[in-house]
This record gives structure tokens, sequence and C-alpha cells, in this order.
């Protein structure tokens, strides 16, 4: 989510625009929805561990069920939110819920992190590291448990700005992770430059690994970089268990997508993290 740590990454938070032509709400929705919450809601898609099938992290979407056009997908929602510079306060909005949801399943014995999607604008906001800290530090949650996923088109204007600030938020504990690995060169330059724990494969090539060479052969590099880097690596937009096991195949052990859960709801989330572990090991016993 670009607005703030909610920068909705054009790729994580990306829907598939609908086949038939989208009335694109006014600016005035938009600003309303921002400023009232009215219509928005965060859902969370699981990150599996692809050999267990489990869940080691999730990831935070932005949903909009506007009243006259619907769901409006975030590849509409996040450009118009970038345009009229509300990133801040859509962050505000998204931060809070998430960390209300971790609140309420730490006190039920879980504990799952969860990566929340930053413009590179809302990761530079002055201020920023020390106010998520204090947020999580207020609600009594350790700030490994938030995870920022820097999701921006590059390149970056001001690579020491962003340098320093991802740093900071480093020192204070938050993960940081970059969303659309390998979307383009500038990608690279970034990551050598940066202080990133995790990198997130574009969703395109793993879509296109069955059908396309190149999209695997790609997917293989980026991963074997990854490994050489020392950093962790998740796959998104695995959608069948042909292309699981072929990213399996080539070294990737955590991924998310349709093929393994879709987002869910806040209420259903929390209850597959309570009731999963128990699931798991009466299957384990029955076999």
């Amino acid at each position: 989510m670009s607005a703030a740590v909610y920068a909705l990454s054009s790729t994580t938070m990306r829907q598939r625009l609908p086949a038939r032509p989208f009335a694109v709400p006014s600016d005035a929705d938009v600003i309303h929805a921002i400023h009232s919450g009215d219509g928005l809601r965060v859902v969370y898609q699981p990150q599996y561990d692809l050999h267990s099938r489990r869940v080691v992290s999730a990831e935070a979407l932005l949903r909009w069920d506007h009243p006259q056009h619907g769901s409006v997908p975030p590849s509409v929602l996040i450009p118009m939110v970038n345009r009229l510079g509300l990133h801040l306060p859509l962050f505000d909005l998204v931060v809070k819920e998430v960390i209300a949801m971790l609140q309420h399943l730490r006190r039920q014995g879980g504990d799952v992190p969860v990566a929340v999607n930053a413009s590179i604008d809302t990761v530079c906001t002055p201020g920023m590291a020390d106010l998520l800290a204090t947020r999580m530090w207020d609600a009594c949650l350790p700030t490994r448990l938030l995870k920022v996923e820097v999701t921006e088109d590059l390149p970056v204007l001001d690579e020491l700005c962003l340098s320093a600030c991802l740093n900071t938020l480093r020192a204070k504990g938050f993960p940081l992770s970059l969303d659309d690995f390998g979307a383009g060169s500038a990608t690279f330059n970034v990551l050598f430059k940066m202080p990133f724990d995790e990198v997130k494969i574009d969703g395109a090539f793993i879509r296109d690994m069955e059908t396309n060479a190149h999209s695997h052969a790609i997917v293989a590099t980026l991963i074997s970089l990854a490994q050489r880097l020392n950093l962790k690596l998740v796959a998104e937009g695995i959608e069948n268990e042909s292309v699981l096991a072929a990213l399996l195949g080539i070294g990737c052990h955590i991924g998310q997508g349709y093929a393994l859960a879709r987002p869910m709801e806040r209420e259903e989330f929390i209850q597959r993290q309570l009731t999963r572990p128990v699931a798991m090991a009466m299957t384990l016993k029955a076999m």
C-alpha cells in the first residue's frame, strides 16, 4: 500500500483488472475513504514454508469496497492515493489495524510476523522509524513482528536518505523486505546498497515459469543470487502445485499465492493461526 507503510505495492496488493471497463472512483471518493475508513479493510495472505506448509509470516493487503463501484482494485486505488498525497493517512489506518490484529493474536498464544507495504516516500518520512517503534512498544509487541516491505517504482532519487531510513528501521528491529525483486535493473542497484533482509520475486515471473523458459531461468538466477547474498527469499503468485514443486526444485523455500491460501479476513486468519498446529499434529499422528 503506497499510502505510508501501506503503499500497497503494485505487485503485492495487485489484483487483476476486470475484463469489462472499470468506472474509476473520483478523487473525492478516495479522500473520503482514506479519512473516514469507510469501505476500507485489511486482509491477510499467509506466507508458507513450502516444505512443511507451515505459516511463517503473512502480508497485509488493502481492500476497498466502494458503495457504487464495488471492489476497487489496489492497482486503481494506490496510484490515486499517491497522486493525492494521502499515503501517510492510509499508512496510519492500516498499521493501526495490523497492530490490533497482532495484539489479539498474541493474547491467544499466536505469534506470526506481518509485512506491511511502504512506499519510498513513506519510509523516508522524518521520524517514521520512531513512530512505528513507539506504536509497537505501546502495544507490548516486539518490532520483529512488523515487517516493512518497500514497494515502489525505482530508481531511487535519494539513495542516501533511503539507506539512512532503512538502517534506522533495521536498528529498531524491524525486518526489511524488497518487493518485486528482479522487475527491473534498478532493483539490483538498490539491493546491493540497501540493508534488506528479504526479497520477494515478482509474481509475474512465478506465474510464467511453466510456460516460459526465460521466466524459469530468471527465477532460478534470482534464487541463487539471494542465497549468495544471504537474503531470505519469498516467491509470490504461486497459483498451482506444479509451480510450487518447481520452486522447491530450484531452492525456493518460502512462498505465497492462491495455491497455498487466498487472502483472509482478520477473524479467519487469526483462527487459522490458532488451530493449524493442532490440525498438523493430528495429520502427522494419522500418518
